[in-house]
Formats: C-alpha cells, sequence, structure tokens
C-alpha cells in the first residue's frame, strides 16, 4: 500500500471539519494548532485539488463520520481513526502511529500545557517516535505504570524519556515492578514517596495516552516479562480479554478477579480518570480488548482504525 499523503489528509481533514462539522476557521486552527491564514491556505489547497467538490471525496471524511459516531456511541471526548484499507497489520500500525503522532502534535502546542502522562507499550513508543522537538517550560513528562519486570529489568517500551528528550522537559519514571510480589508488596509500594510524588505529578498533566493490550499467549505482559504463557492461558480461562496498564479485564471491562489485580501497581481507574486517558489501539487482534475497556470506561478517547472502528460501531454496548 502506498504511504497516505499526510499534506492530502489534512486538507480533507480540514475541509471536513470547514464544510461539514460546521466549525469556523479560527475554531479549526484552535484545534489544530495552526494559525487562521494556514486553515485558510488548506481550504483553498483542498478546492484546487479536487477534494472539495459537491461532497467531500476522500477516504478521510468516512473516517472522520466514523470518529464522530464513536464519539456518540461511547461518550469520548476525542476521537481520531486512520484509513487503512487492505492493509497489512504492519502498516495498521504504522498509520495509527502516524494519526495518534500528529495528535500528540497538537496536544503538545495547546496554551498553558505543563505535562502528558504515558503508558508503555509499543503503540505508544511509536506514537512518541516521529514527535517533532518543543522548547516547553517546566514540562513533566509522567510514567503512569512500573516499569520493573519479575527479572529485575526494564520495559524497554516505556517511551516517557524519548518525549522528554524532545519537549526539553523532565522525565517522571514509575520505578517499581508492574506485578508486586503479593498484595502486602503492593501496599508498600503505593505507600512509597516515589508512587506519592507520581500521583502528584499526574496532577499537572493535560491528557494521558495509553495502549490497550490483549490477552492470551505471546501477549504483551509476556512478552515484557511480567507474565508467563501458563498465567496467560489461565487468564484467558477465566474471561481475560484486555489489559490496560496491567490490569487484566473481562469483556466488560470488569477487573477480573483473580490474583494479579491484586498486584498490579498501576494507577487505579478511580485516579486515572482524573485526566482525560486517550487509547492508542488497533488491529484485528485487539477488537475484543479495545471494546472492554470501553464498555468498562477506562478510555475518555480513542485513536485507532478504521476496520476497529467499524467492529466497534457493530458490536453491542
Amino acid at each position: 500500500m502506498e504511504a497516505i499523503d499526510t499534506k492530502v489528509e489534512l486538507q480533507a481533514q480540514i475541509a471536513w471539519l470547514y464544510y461539514i462539522g460546521n466549525l469556523t476557521q479560527q475554531d479549526i486552527a484552535k484545534k489544530l494548532g495552526m494559525s487562521r491564514p494556514t486553515v485558510q491556505r488548506f481550504l483553498n489547497l483542498a478546492i484546487e485539488n479536487g477534494i472539495v467538490q459537491v461532497k467531500i471525496d476522500h477516504t478521510a471524511t468516512t473516517c472522520m463520520d466514523l470518529a464522530k459516531r464513536l464519539k456518540d456511541r461511547f461518550h469520548l471526548a476525542e476521537c481520531e481513526v486512520a484509513p487503512v484499507d487492505e492493509a497489512t497489520v504492519g502498516q495498521v500500525d504504522r498509520l495509527i502511529a502516524m494519526s495518534s503522532g500528529r495528535f500528540l502534535e497538537q496536544t503538545l502546542r495547546a496554551i498553558g500545557i505543563h505535562g502528558i502522562a504515558l503508558g508503555t507499550g509499543r503503540a505508544i513508543r511509536s506514537m512518541c517516535h516521529g514527535v517533532s522537538r518543543h522548547h516547553l517550560k517546566n514540562f513533566k513528562v509522567v510514567s503512569l505504570a512500573g516499569t520493573v519486570a519479575s527479572d529485575g529489568s526494564f520495559n524497554r517500551y516505556d517511551a516517557s524519556l524519548s518525549l522528554a528528550e524532545k519537549t526539553d522537559g523532565k522525565y517522571f519514571i514509575l520505578s517499581i515492578p508492574l506485578v508486586a510480589e503479593d498484595v502486602h508488596d503492593r501496599e508498600y509500594w503505593y505507600a512509597s514517596r516515589t508512587y506519592t510524588r507520581q500521583l502528584s505529578n499526574y496532577a499537572d498533566c493535560h491528557t494521558a495516552f495509553i495502549g490497550v493490550g490483549w490477552v492470551g499467549e505471546d501477549c504483551s505482559l509476556v512478552q515484557d516479562g511480567f507474565i508467563d504463557n501458563a498465567a496467560a492461558r489461565q487468564l484467558v480461562e477465566q474471561g481475560a480479554v484486555c489489559d490496560v496498564l496491567g490490569w487484566v479485564l473481562d469483556g466488560e471491562g470488569r477487573l477480573l478477579n483473580q490474583p494479579i489485580n491484586d498486584c498490579i501497581t498501576s494507577f487505579k481507574q478511580s485516579i486515572l480518570a482524573q485526566r482525560p486517558v486517550i487509547g492508542v489501539a488497533g488491529g484485528v487482534h485487539k477488537h475484543a480488548a479495545i471494546l472492554a475497556a470501553l464498555r468498562g470506561g477506562w478510555l475518555k478517547g480513542l485513536i485507532t482504525d478504521q476496520h476497529t472502528a467499524e467492529f466497534l460501531l457493530n458490536s453491542k454496548t
């Protein structure tokens, strides 16, 4: 599949917001973090390039309509849907990375922004990879999940340091195990200075971005060394379909009544909900997991792909 022309995508996005979404040019400029003359220039280009005719003739319009329907269906504040057509799994991941990276760029341009919170995982790392440099005064990048695996190694998919370097910000890692040895060990970490400081840092964050993982053999929890395949199989037998920051959920988005959830040290749902949490995930293998996270109210926003959006809209809430 040929690479998506991001300038054409932006023309279509601005045209949709202006002609269909009924936003003013100033509203669009504020939403996308650009000047009003730039918005006007893109609108003119959209007309010159034939994107705007009697209708806006572009795949992006379909995806924007899907995004609007997802926002209405699941009461989301933000939603982006990447067009994928007949894309392979790898291409879907790259297109989601492009969409989420563009959304993160817009977020970083928000006036008065002081911090961003991040989960770990491949989707979050890919989102941060293409972000341009920003000089943000007193900016914080805050890790939401413990980064230490069972063997004492650190999760290589924590992207917080990368984003901190690109924003000249401070990097606040949660340098504790994702999975404590038992519930008493978790209470020890919850009471630690590292954890209480991280709670304070989260209060300064504008938005949180997290991945959504599926549960099963060779899932991310296994690949990153937090559980083994035997434990993953047992979780699936008990109804697990989703992993959010290590929390294991059933198909309705409820915490699974299993010992692992007594040991997860990540922020609890009630704490996460204090800030808008944007899920970055897609692909067929994650369909059930994303639906569970939405059903359970774990997300206030979603950046996903076209086929996943269609699956979610065709599913029972």
